[in-house]
């Protein structure tokens, strides 16, 4: 963690002054979590255990929007080939916290589907938390796809 923490300021030195939410939630983190993403499927622990489940937060972290050049680059010849795609719709569940965006949702439900996408906010990190449902009302999804990111994807991936 010290490492990483060191890594980051590095990098983000000359703007933390002025934008100290850079290295968090504006880039840092999703980029930081994104890759941890990708050296999980990477490692094979997908096949060593193909029924874990990894909920990721914030419309999963970029890697939806990278999905098709993750998937397309990793089976290219000359490297161990990878089925990145197939991996990462499988054993992946994305949430909406603090990530209220339209088309970023849009996207996520066209590259992993909607039964893999939960509804949640980023309490206490965005202190409005109505403003996600809120949202949630003007997406231009159908009520039943809307139930299933609502609560009925938590429900049968948690079992409850």
């Amino acid at each position: 963690d010290a490492l990483a923490k060191a890594a980051a300021t590095q990098e983000y030195k000359d703007y933390l002054a002025d934008f100290p939410m850079l290295a968090r939630p504006a880039w840092g983190y999703a980029v930081e979590c994104g890759t941890q993403v990708v050296r999980l499927v990477l490692s094979g622990v997908f096949d060593r255990h193909p029924n874990l489940k990894i909920v990721l937060g914030h419309l999963g972290e970029s890697v939806p929007f990278q999905l098709w050049r993750l998937d397309q680059a990793l089976s290219r010849p000359g490297q161990k080939s990878v089925r990145f795609r197939e991996i990462f719709t499988r054993n992946f569940w994305i949430t909406t916290s603090g990530f209220f965006s339209t088309p970023a949702l849009l996207c996520c439900a066209m590259e992993m589907g909607v039964d893999r996408i939960l509804f949640s906010v980023d309490w206490p990190f965005v202190a409005d938390s109505s403003a996600g449902t809120r949202w949630m009302k003007d997406v231009p999804l159908c009520a039943e796809d809307k139930a299933r990111i609502l609560s009925g994807n938590a429900r049968r991936l948690l079992r409850l």
